[in-house]
């Protein structure tokens, strides 16, 4: 099937050189949005309001770090309450049923991400920012004020109502910054996530300083709970919404959400992302508890987690710079391998330089993948109204690894500590997803005419009819 497009002197690594003028030129790359898999000449409609990034764009990166921080950043500080819980706190109950207060707000982060993908699409983004904001606030403050051994008061405030909060917060962030940007997607994504990567590294060693002190465990909670609302109230403040495109369009975009269990490349990446997320969530909640029972220095346990997600700041902007250049799919694939040989390096920890080694390793492999996932999925996407719905259904089914995970891998470490188990679960369940990717990767082999874009790093091109005395022969179009 051929497409009638204007000719451009560069689109994307292509060769062909032409006379077009500035005004085609943006009008292409807009309807491409820079990393989309397809384009007719009717998208440029669809995406014609959209400015290129300025400062607001930049105030919105601010405000969507600071969610990062705040979400998924205290979320990558459960190991730290996996431990306390354990030892002291729910001393009563088994790894397993405490890591399901964790599985719980990990699933909820990403089930409740189509609700406020639809919320999104519907331009609702404040509105949302707003409820969501207060019950975090709300049910952070809830959980200082739980008892000792009372499961289900830690489950409510903190499994529940932050979960909830979190989920309606964590992919609208990311939607709304790959709303603002086309052409540096990737990097302004990267520089998100790096949020949740800070907050991995500022939480940990707030809670457990906290934890070890004097205050007790309410006023501890109440602590982290002021930052986190002062974060929270400022990024809902710097983040701004682009001019709405319904309103722009007189008509809202039906959306055909069906056709996406259709495309062999999205359903791919969704199973493989989830398998690996088994892997991925196994050292995010019990490295500090393994740290401990390996008899390491009590110290090091503690900046165990924060060495990890430390790590994680440098994987999450560094893979992105790579993927604008090399193909987000094949940057991605290298990340998960790296991911994978970390947790079976586990296995051979002895002391604290290999746990530290590895550690690093598994920090900087998963910041890489867990930035790499979003800009994906908005490549994918063949217009702006699909974005929302693409990562609500990957946020929805990316619940399963994020609740059952952690609950699994207690259940195989059992009560003696057996960690060969876990680990060789959550590495082969990593590989699994690699080679996933892989395939990916072999089905979209470059061709004699093959072009450049940060997908997969090469695309196929279709022909293009000449219509104008300023249109080349051909001209290379992304096509699925």
């Amino acid at each position: 099937m051929s497409t009638v497009v204007p000719s451009t002197p560069k689109l994307h690594g292509s060769a062909h050189d032409s006379s077009s003028s500035l005004e085609k030129i943006d009008a292409l790359e807009a309807t491409l949005g820079a990393t989309s898999l397809s384009a007719s000449p009717t998208d440029s409609t669809a995406v014609s309001g959209l400015e290129t990034e300025d400062i607001r764009s930049w105030w919105t990166v601010l405000g969507a770090f600071l969610v990062q921080l705040t979400t998924i950043g205290h979320v990558n500080a459960y190991g730290v309450y996996e431990a306390f819980y354990k030892q002291e706190y729910l001393s009563n109950s088994s790894s397993s049923a405490i890591s399901w207060i964790g599985s719980t707000q990990y699933s909820l982060l990403f089930a409740l991400g189509v609700v406020g993908g639809v919320l999104f699409d519907k331009g609702k983004f404040k509105p949302l920012v707003y409820f969501s904001t207060g019950l975090y606030i709300f049910s952070n403050f809830m959980l200082s004020l739980a008892h000792p051994h009372q499961f289900y008061q830690i489950f409510l405030s903190q499994g529940l109502g932050m979960g909830a909060a979190m989920g309606l917060l964590y992919t609208p962030s990311f939607m709304i910054v790959g709303d603002h940007f086309r052409r540096r997607r990737a990097l302004a994504m990267g520089v998100v996530a790096c949020g949740s990567a800070i907050g991995g590294l500022i939480q940990p060693i707030l809670l457990n300083k906290l934890f070890s002190s004097s205050l007790g465990f309410g006023d501890s909670i109440r602590c982290d709970a002021a930052m986190n609302s002062a974060l929270l109230i400022i990024a809902s403040i710097t983040m701004a919404p682009k001019k709405a495109r319904h309103s722009q369009e007189g008509e809202e975009k039906k959306v055909d959400v069906s056709a996406f269990f259709r495309e062999l490349d999205y359903m791919f990446v969704i199973i493989g992302g989830n398998l690996v997320s088994f892997g991925l969530f196994f050292p995010a909640v019990y490295i500090q508890l393994f740290s401990v029972t390996k008899g390491f220095p009590t110290t090091f346990s503690f900046y165990s987690l924060a060495i990890l997600n430390a790590a994680s700041v440098f994987g999450r902007i560094i893979p992105n710079i790579l993927a604008d250049r090399y193909g987000l799919v094949k940057v991605m694939f290298v990340m998960i391998l790296g991911l994978g040989a970390a947790v079976f390096g586990l296995l051979g920890v002895k002391s604290v330089a290999a746990d530290v080694v590895v550690i690093l390793v598994f920090g900087f492999f998963s910041g890489g993948f867990s930035s790499l996932q979003s800009p994906i999925f908005a490549s994918m996407a063949k217009s702006p109204d699909e974005i929302g719905a693409r990562f609500g259904i990957a946020s929805v089914i990316a619940t399963i690894p994020c609740l059952i995970g952690p609950p699994i891998n207690g259940a195989l470490l059992t009560n003696e500590f057996i960690w060969m188990r876990p680990i060789v679960f959550s590495g082969s369940c990593t590989m699994l997803g690699a080679a996933l990717f892989l395939f990916i990767l072999l089905r979209r082999r470059p061709t004699t005419h093959g072009s450049q874009d940060n997908y997969v790093g090469t695309i196929n091109t279709v022909p293009v009819e000449k219509n104008s005395s300023n249109m080349s022969e051909s001209t290379a179009v992304p096509t699925v």
